[in-house]
């Protein structure tokens, strides 16, 4: 037994994502119709946040402040909220769009969700989600900016703005963290999905994203690639390929994206390929990404601060 299964070749690798993402849908989708079952029939609830994002066949966030719970639910007053177990109730009292699907279960709207989350989540995965939802739902980033002044007061507005100022298409949530990565630490921003020509037969080859200029590439590889053998023996192949004509192909693994010790090697590895030094921080246009300012609590930080500079003038 080699350990790679043998399946049809377009596609397969996004298909298992897609159809782990379907399935796990489909659970939930029953799980909350018995759920809604158990709440009075005059109240009107919404699933939202991570359920939401499950039912959508969206992927979670993997960093977030929001307190686990096995079903997220927004009403829009206090009062409508109950005391079921494992259910973590939220107000939002400002109108919101909701998706409903056939079997009676509603739940926020997607660009919503997005909004919702912001003040649970950093800029970083404030991107990661954004980019998720427009894989998944193929809406244009426009429709997230002319959203956002829908809403009065909300909890993480900047690290909204700073989010779409950053986000592109992209294919995958690691190779969305991975292209942070290389931006965090003062990278110029990869060409996603680059496309290479070989000279000799014109073959194309697609990378997750590229230096063009460095003839530098960089490929994720995760778990699900190796599942199966056709994929694997593909990547395999295109890699030596791009090798031979010069490319120097980084490879990139989950582990490579765990810390931000290793984000900066691997940033590091990608700045040596391209003969530059690393600056460590990022450039300009991508500073939202580690500015203290939109951190999560920062203005709770700041509002403490003042508190302890007022008391010590005080006492002098």
């Amino acid at each position: 037994m080699n350990g790679y299964n043998a399946v049809p070749q377009n596609g397969e690798v996004r298909d298992y994502v897609r159809n782990g993402l379907d399935a796990q849908a489909t659970a939930k989708l029953s799980q909350c119709w018995e759920l809604m079952s158990r709440f009075r029939t005059d109240r009107k609830v919404w699933f939202s946040l991570h359920t939401a994002l499950e039912l959508c066949r969206i992927e979670r966030p993997q960093r977030s402040t929001l307190p686990n719970s096995s079903f997220y639910v927004t009403v829009s007053k206090g009062k409508q909220r109950s005391t079921f177990a494992d259910v973590s109730f939220h107000i939002w009292d400002q109108p919101f769009r909701v998706h409903t699907f056939p079997n009676g279960v509603s739940c926020m709207h997607p660009i919503d969700v997005w909004v919702q989350f912001a003040q649970y989540l950093n800029v970083d995965e404030l991107i990661v989600l954004l980019e998720a939802i427009i894989r998944r739902c193929r809406y244009p980033i426009d429709a997230f900016t002319n959203r956002l002044p829908a809403f009065r007061r909300i909890v993480g507005r900047k690290r909204c703005e700073a989010a779409l100022g950053i986000a592109q298409s992209s294919d995958s949530v690691q190779e969305t963290r991975a292209r942070l990565a290389l931006l965090r630490f003062g990278l110029s921003a990869p060409t996603i999905l680059h496309v290479i020509v070989d000279p000799v037969n014109n073959a194309r080859y697609t990378v997750d994203m590229a230096y063009p200029q460095g003839k530098v590439a960089i490929e994720y590889d995760g778990d699900h690639h190796r599942r199966f053998r056709a994929q694997y023996v593909r990547d395999q192949q295109k890699r030596r390929r791009l090798r031979q004509m010069g490319w120097t192909v980084i490879e990139v693994f989950a582990d490579d994206l765990l810390t931000e010790t290793v984000q900066r090697d691997f940033a590091q590895q990608v700045a040596d390929a391209l003969k530059t030094p690393l600056p460590g921080r990022p450039q300009l246009a991508y500073r939202a990404l580690t500015d203290p300012k939109l951190a999560i609590h920062a203005r709770k930080g700041e509002y403490a601060r003042a508190t302890r500079a007022r008391g010590n003038a005080r006492r002098r």
